[in-house]
């Protein structure tokens, strides 16, 4: 006897068939689907938080929550008396710098936004319990300053036609300024929305694959001014040394002449 068959003798003494047992599971994962849950997330002064919400309960998932202990501040003294302060290696020094930031622009980021605000259409609108951004352009220079904070403003104005079509947004708060006495730009975002799980899913999957395929684009361009400034510094060295012959050469003539 196979596996299923005393499986369905058990489900027939217990009451149960295969196919209820079948339905019940289906039923169950329909429920589950349809259950609402969403997220909060909000970058507020320099602290990011993310909390999971599952029918209308928030669980905070970033930052996590230290548990106090009584016994932990006593190991950590007796290690910090034990332990010899390290010297820096060269090597971990050498693998900093070597490691690359990303350097996005301004352009790129709005293309991103966009690109996902494309991507969600085809799930008809979805809510927003909560959005809020604000934005302060700052910097050295007042005047790149007033070209950021314009070029921030039309590209929201770009923006809020296509948001209004595939958002509703419940409560919103956006507003931008600038700031000419500060050296760094500031930015306050939250964003709460609710869906049902098999959307979740799905809006998950159209926005990564979105993103996917913008950061593949900016990888490229990387690579691309990458080269550009290989050769062209090719190209510079090159010059000089051909400079330098020429010199070298004119000098030559020069003594064998005089």
């Amino acid at each position: 006897m196979t596996f299923l068959h005393i499986l369905g003798i058990i489900l027939k003494v217990l009451g149960f068939t295969l196919l209820g047992v079948l339905g019940l599971a289906l039923v169950l994962l329909i429920v589950l689907l349809l259950i609402p849950v969403g997220a909060d997330a909000e970058y507020i002064g320099g602290e990011f938080k993310l909390s999971a919400k599952v029918c209308g309960i928030l669980i905070q998932l970033l930052p996590k929550k230290m548990r106090e202990k009584h016994d932990k501040p006593k190991k950590e003294k007796k290690a910090k008396k034990k332990k010899k302060p390290k010297e820096p290696k060269e090597e971990d020094g050498k693998e900093k710098k070597e490691k690359k930031k990303l350097d996005f622009t301004l352009e790129e980021i709005f293309e991103l936004i966009g690109k996902v605000l494309k991507s969600l259409r085809k799930f008809g609108k979805l809510s927003v319990d909560r959005f809020m951004l604000h934005y302060t352009a700052a910097g050295r220079d007042p005047c790149t300053t007033a070209e950021t904070l314009a070029y921030v403003n039309a590209s929201l104005c770009a923006l809020a036609p296509v948001c209004s079509k595939q958002f509703k947004v419940h409560d919103y708060d956006v507003w931008t300024t600038s700031d000419f006495t500060a050296d760094k730009m500031k930015l306050d975002f939250a964003l709460c929305i609710t869906l049902r799980l098999w959307q979740f899913v799905h809006v998950g999957l159209a926005a990564a694959f979105a993103a996917l395929g913008w950061y593949l684009r900016h990888r490229r361009r990387t690579k691309r001014e990458a080269k550009l400034a290989k050769q062209s510094g090719a190209a510079a060295g090159i010059n000089t040394e051909e400079k330098n012959e020429n010199i070298q050469g004119i000098e030559e003539r020069n003594d064998s002449n005089g």
